[in-house]
C-alpha cells in the first residue's frame, strides 16, 4: 500500500470517529475541509448560503500533520480518481 493511500485510510477511520457531518470517504472529507468549513476571514468566496469557505491548503495540511507539499500529492491522487 503507497503511504498516500495509507494516510486515506488514516484520514477516514480518524473521521469516522469524529464525524463532521461531511461524509466518510476521503473525497467527501478533503472536500469538506477544502470548501466547507466555517467562514474563513481571509478568504470572501460567497456560496449562495453566504460566506463559506474552508481551509487553506497550509492550514489543512497542520491539521492533519503532513508538510504542504505531502497534502499536494493526496489532492493529485484525488483528482486523478476523479477521473
Amino acid at each position: 500500500m503507497s503511504k498516500v493511500e495509507k494516510f486515506r485510510r488514516d484520514i477516514e477511520d480518524r473521521y469516522a470517529q469524529h464525524p463532521t457531518g461531511g461524509g466518510g470517504s476521503f473525497g467527501e472529507i478533503i472536500c469538506f475541509e477544502l470548501h466547507s468549513q466555517p467562514v474563513n476571514p481571509r478568504m470572501t468566496c460567497r456560496s449562495s448560503t453566504g460566506f463559506s469557505t474552508g481551509l487553506t491548503f497550509r492550514e489543512l495540511a497542520e491539521k492533519w500533520g503532513v508538510s504542504v507539499s505531502f497534502l499536494g500529492e493526496l489532492i493529485a491522487d484525488h483528482c486523478a480518481k476523479l477521473d
